[in-house]
């Protein structure tokens, strides 16, 4: 195809497929053309097709053959044209394309219609569903000829109202006599209503969707007249009654049923969100539509067609029982793999369904959760789970439902009557279109398989049209090739080896799934150039069909192909007393009834039916009608160009009109041809002449091949034509120019003459003009010189005058200026010279002082240097009181000991009382013993304390013990005397608490004042030091230290002290230690530091001892959870020791004791010390380069010494710490309850 500029032409457009446009520039494949919109586009040659320049003048035309260019965007623009002129219907030859307009057009389908299409020949009216109808009755009466009309179509394309327009002409041209009752055409016409309400729902492309296909067998006698109908169904979604997905809807029934008051009443249903099998979709009414008034449209049909009212209610009634089934829920049973019903409301729906299936109860639900399998030695009984419950549910509904549909259908085609010896038929086919979704399943295959069958009957009709075609035209068309889709439609069905095949043999098998289908699948088809292997997933296939590759999911093949009869569920509706549910589950034979399960591929028995459809179709003349959704929005006057081309492609439009590109696609009468293309020639039209022999000298003077000649046409290859347009074109474009050139010619000289006259006259006219301004000008400059002259004069004098004044204020400016920078000059000298003076003075000062800071530090390192001095011989001191340690771990020892007897002693109170006397006489004498050595300490201790503090601190801690152990003697004695006056062992415990007295007598703070003298005491410690301006680094670290101690001190005590170790002693350290917590969080972090932390050990023992139910924790939550900073030594101390003298609970397990004994014995033999209390060092942990950081570079001297602090006295700061911390000690203590009064008086001096 030559492109030349300004060629008329189609370009593919992303968005609209195909748009016009003029080609700018062409050079070699690549062709520029500008679009409507300005833009220009660059494609190649190949992707554009030629347009007819006169198309916009006219709104389309009837016929695509008539086309000038019979091409895909030709087609689809001249079915935009028509439909913007309400022009729905259009020819493709002897096809019919149809566009649905969403709208009502009335006129189009009246009676007075019907009659215009009446007998008229195919062709001579505008195209209309009525005359494909009408052509196929003349075909049948003239003929003899059976004749088939495939309506088809994508979802809300309109098929399903086409058909109703056929059958409505049918009865129109061959229907009885009128006063007849309840005619067949009648009952036919009524019939679509019927099974609109149980075959048609909701999609998402369409309201009223048919979910089979239908074929409507009408038949007619020997005069013409409609004797008789048939109807068969093909493909009904079962699934669609369990499964749907949002938006779309169930079956039409359903919606009706919930929405009859009477039947709601009657079945007690409801709104249809209440059911499961509806709910999933949370659409329930449709636009424009009341189910109520189509209830009772379904009621009337029922009776037209000739259902009686028994049958009616009976079949409302399997619907109902149908919506309670799937109310039914299970849940898991107290067997394995078992299943019960869920609550009462599912019981409810089971009374229900069981009710209205007129059925047992018990056997209904032991079928739904049971399954008998028949053996040689007798029927095993086995449970089903609450997933195969549910799944034999939904089959139990699919088959009621499936069976029920089937029923109505046969109900229809016995009630409407068949003609046995009708010789000719029409057959109008309404199925569904090709389907290619994003999620693509079973039911798109078995589709798409119908329509590959069709769509190979469809082939081979254009194609035989074509024949006839040529051959009523008498040319030659052996030469031309036929396209068949064979190969595709072996890969599906063929056998052994095809798609449906391999389906059935993996269904066969119980084990098969999805993966190993299409592993089978894979290898044996993977080289077949029809089926590909998905890339992303394992398991999917695509299909290269005709209309284009479709992607399906093979999930659900299996499931949806498997059709089980379950024999429980059959033996039970077939008992039912309701005789319309019985006769839909007749008695199965013997040998059927011997397996639970009796399988039936649905594919295979799909498979039979079309090809016993196909068989039917080869017997009559087809006629085709493809209907067209031309919007997704299912409004009128809406048209998407992408949309309509794939439904062209998939309804095999577009495989028609290759076809004819094939052979001769361009076809013209000869008058037709010699009027348009006659100018090419014009040598030929001289006179009368042939228009058969001027064709062919205009061909032969072009030079074209191929073409023929027919007796009426002439038949053109593809693209002659493009030639021969493009030839007139030049011939239009010469004449034009011829034309433009002479008027160009008159034009030009014609306004040539017009200027030259209108120039002459402005040229008179502009020449005296000129001349005056001359004249005028001359004089003008004449008197401008004379005023030139004198004003030159007065301006010259005027600045000769003005030049000698300022010339004299300048010089006296000048002389002025001078004068002053000679006094400035001295006056900056003088200055200079006396801040010189004072610079000198400030940079001796500034050496000086300097000096001076220099002697100042030098001093203060040496101050530093002799405390740190002094702080090592302090240490070294401390050091030597090991001596008193060694002794104090005695102490510590014996007083176990002591602790032990003490136990014993409880345990064996009824024992003899003289032997009690001997071991409490052992007991004073070893105290006595402790006291001379407590003595000797004390003495070594008072020696030591003017050198050291500490020393005098340990000493304290010892007359500590000794009253703790004075304290344990006499409450021994008690016991010794409570037991004889008792001679039964006590129940409670008489150790534990505090005394209200001191071994002194004096009576002891309340608990509340003890912690509160703590906290005073804590305050007036900051204060006063925060008043002497003590750094916080070292307030930080003072205080760091008291609760470090505070912690030592309170977690000892816990250790040693038995009566410390109860349950009320912890709930008061653990009230005391929040009173700590608040005063930390208002000293804030800058002086209390990590004073918190420090109290780690305290703070989790009290809490193990005020935790109840100790004996529920085993020893890894204590260690991780309660006590993770404890050691298990320390643990199983206070798990020993602990006892609950407020609500009398238990210590922990004997199983953790025994755990906790056993880590403790291999630690004694690893461990180097087997002590388990915390070491109380009480050194302040900071170095001298901490105290020079903390300490700000400042000037001592201006600094007044504190009140209390000996001027020039070097104050050992770890000794201050020291009686600080010793003073804490004695609140502490008296918080505890445990020391002598007379201790404080001792710590104070």
């Amino acid at each position: 195809m030559s492109l030349r500029h300004g060629t008329k032409v189609w370009v593919h457009d992303r968005d609209l497929a195909w748009i016009p446009a003029e080609v700018v520039e062409s050079s070699g494949n690549n062709v520029t053309v500008a679009t409507a919109s300005g833009n220009k586009v660059i494609a190649l040659s190949q992707n554009v097709f030629p347009r007819d320049a006169d198309e916009d003048e006219h709104g389309g035309v009837e016929d695509m053959t008539r086309l000038a260019y019979l091409n895909e965007p030709g087609v689809l623009y001249n079915l935009r044209r028509r439909y913007a002129l309400n022009d729905i219907y259009t020819y493709t030859g002897s096809i019919l394309i149809a566009v649905n307009p969403f709208t009502k057009l009335p006129h189009l389908y009246d009676i007075h219609m019907m009659e215009q299409y009446k007998g008229t020949p195919f062709g001579e009216l505008s195209p209309h569903v009525y005359a494909v109808a009408d052509a196929s009755y003349r075909a049948m009466m003239n003929g003899g000829q059976s004749q088939s009309i495939l309506v088809s179509g994508e979802s809300g394309a309109g098929k399903t109202e086409t058909t109703k327009l056929i059958m409505q002409y049918l009865t129109f041209v061959g229907g009885r006599a009128a006063g007849d009752d309840r005619t067949v055409e009648q009952q036919v016409l009524e019939s679509n209503p019927l099974l609109e309400a149980f075959g048609n729902a909701r999609t998402v492309r369409n309201d009223n969707s048919s979910r089979f296909g239908k074929f409507v067998e009408i038949q007619f006698d020997s005069n013409g007249r409609i004797s008789g109908a048939a109807i068969r169904t093909y493909l009904l979604e079962r699934s669609r009654v369990v499964q749907i997905t949002d938006p779309e809807r169930n079956y039409h029934c359903f919606y009706q049923l919930c929405a009859s008051e009477r039947d709601v009443e009657k079945y007690k249903l409801g709104h249809p969100r209440h059911f499961h099998y509806l709910n999933q979709s949370k659409v329930y009414e449709l636009d424009g539509i009341n189910s109520a008034e189509e209830y009772m449209k379904t009621r009337r049909a029922m009776d037209i067609v000739g259902i009686s009212h028994e049958d009616q209610e009976a079949i409302f009634c399997t619907l109902a029982a149908i919506l309670h089934l799937g109310n039914i829920e299970f849940s898991p049973g107290k067997e394995h793999d078992s299943s019960v019903l869920k609550d009462d409301k599912s019981r409810f729906h089971l009374q229900m369904a069981a009710n209205l299936f007129r059925c047992d109860l018990d056997l209904l639900l032991a079928t739904l959760c049971t399954r008998s399998i028949q053996t040689r030695e007798g029927n095993i009984v086995k449970a089903l789970d609450c997933n195969a419950a549910v799944a034999g549910r939904d089959a139990l509904a699919k088959t009621v439902y499936a069976r029920l549909f089937d029923w109505l259908v046969d109900k229809i085609n016995s009630s409407v009557g068949q003609d046995i010896n009708s010789q000719m038929q029409i057959g109008v086919l309404d199925i569904y279109g090709f389907e290619c979704f994003k999620d693509n399943s079973f039911e798109q295959f078995c589709i798409n398989f119908a329509n590959e069958k069709l769509q190979q009957h469809f082939n081979q009709h254009v194609f035989k049209m074509e024949q006839e075609e040529y051959t009523k035209e008498e040319i030659n068309w052996s030469y031309i090739e036929f396209i068949d889709n064979q190969d595709v439609l072996d890969l599906i069905e063929k056998k052994p080896i095809g798609v449906i095949a391999l389906l059935d043999e993996a269904c066969m098998f119980p084990k098969s799934t999805h993966e190993t289908f299409s592993t089978k699948l894979f290898k044996h088809f993977l080289s077949h150039p029809r089926l590909e292997k998905e890339k992303f997933s394992e398991t999917d296939f695509t299909l290269s069909h005709y209309a284009g590759k479709v992607t399906y999911h093979t999930e659900t093949f299996l499931d949806k192909n498997r059709d089980y009869v379950v024999l429980e569920h059959c033996n039970l509706l077939s008992s039912s007393k309701l005789p319309f549910v019985s006769a839909l589950f007749p008695l199965l034979t013997e040998e059927s009834s011997r397996s639970s399960y009796k399988f039936s591929s649905v594919a295979s028995r799909f498979k039979q039916q079309l090809q016993a459809l196909m068989e039917t179709l080869n017997t009559t003349e087809p006629h085709y009608i493809r209907c067209v959704k031309p919007s997704s929005l299912n409004r009128p006057q809406k048209f998407e160009n992408t949309s309509v081309i794939h439904q062209l492609r998939c309804g095999g439009v577009l495989e028609a009109v290759r076809i004819s590109l094939a052979g001769y696609p361009t076809r013209r009468i000869y008058s037709e041809f010699v009027d348009r293309f006659g100018l090419i020639a014009p040598e030929f039209m001289d006179g009368s002449y042939d228009d058969k022999a001027v064709t062919l000298k205009i061909l032969q003077k072009l030079k074209l091949e191929n073409f023929q000649l027919g007796r009426t046409k002439v038949f053109l290859r593809a693209g002659q034509i493009c030639i021969l347009d493009s030839r007139r074109a030049e011939v239009l474009d010469n004449a034009a120019k011829c034309i433009q050139r002479q008027l160009r010619m008159f034009i030009a000289r014609r306004d040539f003459i017009s200027i030259r006259a209108a120039t002459l006259s402005l040229q008179a006219c502009c020449r005296g003009c000129i001349s005056r301004k001359i004249y005028a000008s001359k004089r003008e400059t004449a008197a401008a010189i004379s005023i030139q002259k004198y004003t030159r004069m007065c301006l010259m004098r005027h600045a000769y005058v003005k030049l000698g004044y300022c010339a004299i204020i300048v010089q006296s400016n000048v002389r002025g200026f001078t004068t002053r920078q000679r006094f400035l000059h001295r006056k900056e000298h003088k200055a200079a010279t006396y801040v010189q003076a004072y610079w000198r003075m400030c940079k001796v000062r500034s050496a000086f002082l300097k000096h001076q800071n220099s002697i100042v530090a030098i001093q203060c390192l040496w101050r530093c240097r002799q405390a740190k001095r002094e702080l090592r011989r302090l240490k070294q001191e401390a050091n030597e009181a090991g001596a008193l340690r060694l002794a104090k771990n005695k102490l510590e020892k014996q007083l176990e000991e002591l602790t032990w007897r003490l136990h014993l002693e409880k345990k064996i109170r009824i024992s003899n009382e003289e032997v009690k006397h001997v071991e409490i006489f052992k007991l004073q004498q070893m105290v006595e013993a402790l006291n001379l050595e407590l003595d000797a300490a004390k003495l070594a201790t008072i020696n030591e304390c003017n050198r050291n503090a500490v020393l005098e601190n340990q000493l304290q801690l010892s007359l500590k013990e000794k009253s703790s152990l004075e304290r344990e003697l006499v409450a021994m004695d008690e016991v010794r005397k409570e037991n004889a006056q008792l001679k039964a062992p006590k129940t409670g415990r008489m150790l534990g608490g505090k005394s209200s007295k001191s071994p002194g007598g004096l009576p002891l703070q309340s608990p509340v004042a003890q912690w509160d003298n703590i906290i005073k005491f804590l305050d007036s410690l900051m204060s006063r030091m925060r008043v002497n301006h003590v750094p916080s680094f070292f307030i930080r670290k003072l205080v760091t230290q008291v609760f470090s101690f505070i912690n030592i001190t309170l977690f000892n005590s816990l250790l040693l002290r038995r009566e410390c170790c109860n349950f009320s002693n912890g709930e008061y350290v653990k009230s005391g230690l929040a009173e700590l917590e608040k005063w930390i969080v208002n000293a804030k972090e800058e002086y209390a530091g990590t004073s918190w932390h420090e109290l780690n050990y305290i703070r989790q023992a009290v809490g193990f001892l005020v935790i109840h139910q100790k004996r529920k924790k085993s020893l890894e939550e204590i260690r991780q959870d309660l006590c993770p900073a404890l050691t298990v030594r320390q643990i199983y101390r206070i798990c020993t020791m602990y006892w609950d003298d407020k609500y009398a609970t238990q210590s922990v397990s004997n199983e953790a004791i025994n755990q906790m004994r056993e880590i403790v014995s291999m630690d004694n033999q690893s461990l180097t010390t087997n002590s388990f209390l915390l070491d109380d060092d009480m050194s302040i942990p900071f170095s001298a380069e901490d105290i020079d950081m903390a300490i700000p570079a400042i000037n001592t001297d201006d600094i007044d010494p504190p009140a209390f602090f000996p001027v020039g006295n070097v104050f050992p700061f770890k000794w201050t710490a020291t009686l600080v911390v010793i003073r804490f000690i004695g609140l502490v203590t008296d918080a505890l309850g445990t020391h002598d009064i007379n201790y404080h008086s001792e710590v104070e001096e």
